[in-house]
């Protein structure tokens, strides 16, 4: 038994990196279930969101199979209100129940979010502690610069770089 029950981790993961699994294996460590949601599930094709919902889940999935529940969450387009943080929190009910942990990159709009649930347990990773941030990623698919690509990211996932680089020129 864990320190936590129900770990949650949000990002879009417009190109899985180190910073994300960073988070996620801070949740794994402490938490008995993981529930990452994949944000923006229903946005793809545009500059911010070019990748669809399924490359982000198979990505993730390649790296953690099974050790964690990963589930789309459609944008609800509110904004940083309470109510985003009353949606998530009522989607994390209905697929593993209520989170007691909830493990983000350091975000300011956080408390915004979930300032109805200061019962719950919030951890912040450090964004600097690893460089890279997913319009960079996104940049070095764009440019071809495998290397660079690699160099952040699992080597269970390079194997989607020219699929990504092609869902990165239609935009």
């Amino acid at each position: 038994m864990k320190q936590y029950k129900i770990g949650l981790v949000l990002g879009r993961f417009q190109g899985v990196h180190f910073g994300h699994e960073s988070i996620i294996e801070h949740a794994l460590a402490l938490c008995d279930e993981v529930l990452v949601f994949i944000g923006s599930s229903d946005k793809s094709g545009t500059k911010e969101n070019p990748f669809p919902y399924e490359l982000r889940y198979n990505m993730l999935h390649d790296i953690y199979k099974d050790s964690i529940h990963i589930y789309p969450l459609p944008d609800l387009g509110v904004g940083n209100v309470p109510k985003w943080g009353d949606y998530v929190i009522e989607n994390a009910i209905k697929v593993l129940g209520k989170p007691d942990l909830i493990i983000y990159g350091e975000e300011p709009k956080l408390n915004t979010w979930y300032k109805n649930y200061s019962e719950l347990s919030y951890i912040s990773i450090d964004r600097k502690l690893i460089p890279i941030d997913g319009t960079t990623l996104r940049g070095y698919i764009k440019k071809n610069k495998r290397e660079e690509f690699e160099k952040y990211t699992n080597p269970l996932i390079h194997k989607y770089f020219d699929e990504l680089k092609k869902y990165l020129m239609e935009v």
